[in-house]
């Protein structure tokens, strides 16, 4: 797991900051290959047996939260991070040089010395700290910027390439990186730096996990499509699952509400017309962690009361439908 936190001058200690940055990689230092899932940060996931945003989890818990919320979340034995701060990208980014990089069009940037314009620009340590941190310049919001920290990982990872007989790999990683906080063995790490040839940005392949945006009780989420999730975690960490995870583990009827949500209706507005109706239901189901065993009698009530609610949202539906249309 890798994530970027951005660190200013009002945090007082910035193991417990917000995450901007989420992603999950499987490298293959033999061969290059790199696989490489971002979890946007404001999607809808369980931290602490409550939903909020994943960025949540490492501002109520640092990094051990996260990790642990991430495998409920995915259901994958994910052991090793790297946890990386802004500052710390900076000195990185100045420590190889900089580099020169293509920024898309319609993308500008002016912040104090900062001026980034769309085409090739020579970029140091904080012109790529302002293009990383930079979300309200997409139409997207941060599904785009998530796009964008994707490539320009992978542009970063071209560079080193050409750099690394320019430069010491394991020198930039003893100077460099002692403001990056891992678990990683440097011995790994050192792996990686000695096998940097093997890498180019054709070996990456980038995928993120496919929702929608959706504002609830008034606070805006970035919300997972479960079953197309579980589908890419399935095909790209096939070996990674964690032994004994269940979906309803983490997220069962989370998932009931937005699959319900989708499948039958297909709308945000849709969605909080059945969130109101199942509150109720909801609420029964707060001890379903702690009482497994009655989960197969409520499932029963959660689904007949779930019919109940889906006929009359339809009859609802359809009069609104008659009456405007």
């Amino acid at each position: 797991m890798m994530v970027g936190v951005d660190v200013n001058e009002n945090n007082e200690n910035p193991d417990f900051t917000r995450t901007d940055t989420i992603m999950l990689c499987k490298i293959n230092a033999e061969t290059g290959k790199v696989d490489l899932l971002s979890i946007p940060r404001d999607s809808r996931i369980k931290v602490r047996d409550e939903f909020t945003k994943a960025n949540h989890a490492h501002a109520y818990g640092g990094i051990g939260l996260t990790l642990k919320s991430l495998r409920d979340f995915l259901g994958l034995d994910i052991d090793y991070y790297v946890e990386i701060n802004y500052d710390a990208l900076v000195d990185i980014v100045d420590g190889m040089g900089g580099l020169k990089y293509k920024v898309p069009k319609g993308i500008s940037i002016d912040h104090g010395d900062v001026h980034i314009r769309p085409g090739i620009n020579d970029m140091d340590g904080m012109d790529v700290l302002w293009y990383l941190r930079t979300r309200k310049i997409y139409d997207n919001g941060d599904l785009g910027r998530v796009n964008a920290q994707q490539e320009f990982l992978k542009a970063i990872v071209n560079e080193l390439v050409k750099k690394s007989k320019e430069i010491s790999m394991t020198s930039l990683i003893e100077t460099y990186f002692k403001d990056v906080k891992t678990n990683l063995p440097f011995s790994t790490m050192v792996e990686f730096a000695n096998s940097m040839s093997n890498f180019s940005s054709d070996k990456f392949k980038t995928y993120t996990v496919p929702g929608e945006a959706s504002m609830i009780d008034g606070i805006s989420y970035y919300i997972p499509d479960y079953e197309a999730t579980w589908d890419i975690v399935n095909k790209v960490f096939p070996k990674y699952k964690l032994k004994g995870w269940k979906r309803e583990d983490s997220y069962y009827w989370e998932y009931e509400y937005y699959n319900y949500s989708y499948k039958n209706y297909g709308s945000n507005e849709d969605y909080n017309k059945i969130k109101e109706n199942k509150d109720n239901n909801l609420n029964n189901y707060k001890d379903f962690d702690d009482n497994k065993d009655e989960v197969k009698e409520k499932t029963d009530d959660y689904e007949d009361n779930s019919l109940d609610n889906k006929n009359y949202l339809n009859d609802e539906i359809e009069d609104f439908t008659e009456d405007n249309y």
